[in-house]
């Protein structure tokens, strides 16, 4: 199903896995694949984190959890997230069942995990993104299992009426020995500038970006973690005929110029665009590297 390419820098801080294709989030597949990756896993290096992309999981939709009972997607109901993220914590246990989740421990502190609703396609290219749907990342203390649960707070605009916001957004940040920021796909997007001074957006949007840059300034972080589903298209490249800075890149400076706390930062996408598939792209070398500051073992899963 795929073959693993390893690139390792000298005294890595994180692990990241990488898919190179496209990606379903099937929970057994998803097992299968880290354990390879501890199979492949260097002799003798322990990181700290190990990393993946949003929606590196998915789940179904309980059947007992009306839509209704959500309430306003954009601030909705506690105890109905409650609800999906106890869903998606059953599934993350699922994936970590038998010796797993002691395998990974002995190679990282904590893990990582983008955990989506399932959502149905339209076509090969296409997601329901408008029906009521979650983003999840978990964060997974290995040597306690523990869980610590945030999510997309921030979402694209063909998405906002059917996203189930996490709309308190102190989960997005952890006090472990150094303190995390721990971000959803989009989330990052609050740091660009050429985003968040956009004359025309909408006052729900304004005030969810001036509360992320506030918390984030008051809390300090010094580790940003985030949890992209997609990465193609990095500072430079020429994309769909269009000069682009890329899909994160200036979100990524502007962070650390405006909380300057930040020492560090790195995210774990799919290499693959849904929309444009097999179109013009940045080089897999150059996605890797702008999209962390710090040294990594990069597991690079090509899909077959």
């Amino acid at each position: 199903m795929w073959t693993i390419e390893i690139r390792e820098e000298p005294n890595p801080f994180l692990a990241r896995v990488i898919i190179a294709g496209d990606w379903g989030g099937n929970v057994e597949v998803a097992k299968r694949l880290l354990g390879d990756v501890y199979e492949r896993w260097p002799k003798g290096k322990r990181v700290k984190f190990l990393i993946t992309c949003g929606g590196f999981v998915s789940f179904e939709w309980p059947q007992h959890l009306s839509y209704l009972a959500i309430g306003d997607n954009k601030n909705p109901n506690r105890q109905a997230v409650n609800v999906l993220i106890e869903e998606a914590e059953k599934n993350c246990q699922r994936l970590l069942s038998g010796d797993l989740h002691k395998k990974l421990a002995e190679c990282t502190d904590y893990l990582t995990l983008g955990v989506d609703s399932f959502k149905e396609k339209v076509s090969l290219t296409t997601n329901y993104i408008s029906e009521p749907h979650v983003e999840l990342v978990a964060l997974i203390d290995l040597r306690t299992d523990s869980y610590y649960w945030t999510g997309k707070s921030y979402p694209i605009s063909d998405q906002q009426s059917g996203l189930v916001r996490i709309s308190d957004l102190k989960t997005h940040f952890l006090d472990d020995t150094r303190k995390v920021m721990i971000l959803g796909c989009h989330d990052l997007k609050v740091f660009d500038p050429r985003h968040y001074k956009r004359k025309n957006m909408s006052n729900w949007r304004k005030i969810i970006i001036k509360e992320f840059h506030e918390l984030a300034i008051g809390e300090q972080p010094v580790l940003v973690l985030q949890h992209p589903h997609e990465t193609d298209c990095v500072e430079g490249i020429n994309v769909r005929g269009k000069n682009s800075p890329g899909t994160w890149d200036r979100a990524w400076k502007h962070l650390r110029k405006i909380v300057k706390s930040v020492n560090n930062y790195a995210s774990a996408g799919k290499y693959y665009n849904s929309d444009y598939p097999c179109q013009e792209r940045s080089k897999l070398v150059d996605v890797l590297a702008k999209t962390k500051n710090c040294h990594t073992i990069d597991f690079i899963v090509h899909i077959k």
